[in-house]
C-alpha cells in the first residue's frame, strides 16, 4: 500500500470545524485520514465504478468502511482500504486489530464495531453477522434438503 501523500489546498474555516468536529467526538486520527474517507465516500457515491472491499466470513466490508475497538476507555479504528483492513499501517484481520489493540485474545464479533458509511451509525459486529447468517446459507441448506428428498423416492 502505497503511503505517499500530496497536499491538497483545503479552506481554513472547512479546516477548523472538521478539527472541532474531531475534537467534540474524541476522535485522534489524523485530520488527512479523515479528509481521505470523505474523498473514498464521494467516488463512491457518485460513480466510481469499483466495488472493493474486505470479506469477513460472511461479512463483506465495503472499501472505506470503519471498525473501531474501544479498550480501556480509548477508541482505536481500522480502516478498509481497498481489499485490505488497515490499523497502524499494516495489513491485518480483524482479529489481528483486537490483539494488536488488547494484547489478549478476544471475540472481535463482540468487541469490534462497524461503519459502513460516514453517515450510518455503529453497529455491533456480531449483529452485522446475525443478520447475514441467519438467511444466507440457509437458502443453500433448504435447496440440498430439497434435493436429498427428491433424490429419495
Amino acid at each position: 500500500m502505497l503511503k505517499e501523500a500530496i497536499a491538497v489546498p483545503l479552506r481554513i474555516n472547512v479546516y477548523f470545524d472538521l478539527m472541532e468536529q474531531l475534537r467534540k467526538l474524541g476522535d485522534d486520527r489524523d485530520p488527512g485520514e479523515i479528509v481521505g474517507v470523505a474523498v473514498r465516500h464521494w467516488l463512491a457515491a457518485n460513480g466510481c465504478s469499483r466495488q472493493r472491499g474486505y470479506q469477513w466470513k460472511e461479512l463483506f466490508l465495503p472499501d472505506g468502511a470503519e471498525l473501531r475497538l474501544r479498550f480501556q476507555g480509548v477508541d482505536y479504528f481500522a480502516t478498509v482500504e481497498g481489499d485490505r483492513l488497515m490499523y497502524a499501517g499494516e495489513n491485518v484481520s480483524p482479529r489481528q486489530f483486537a490483539l494488536m489493540v488488547t494484547g489478549t485474545n478476544r471475540n472481535a464479533w463482540r468487541d469490534i464495531w462497524i461503519r459502513r458509511a460516514v453517515n450510518e451509525y455503529w453497529v455491533q459486529a456480531c449483529r452485522w453477522r446475525s443478520r447475514y447468517s441467519a438467511t444466507w446459507p440457509s437458502r443453500f441448506i433448504d435447496r440440498r434438503r430439497l434435493v436429498r428428498r427428491s433424490g429419495d423416492l
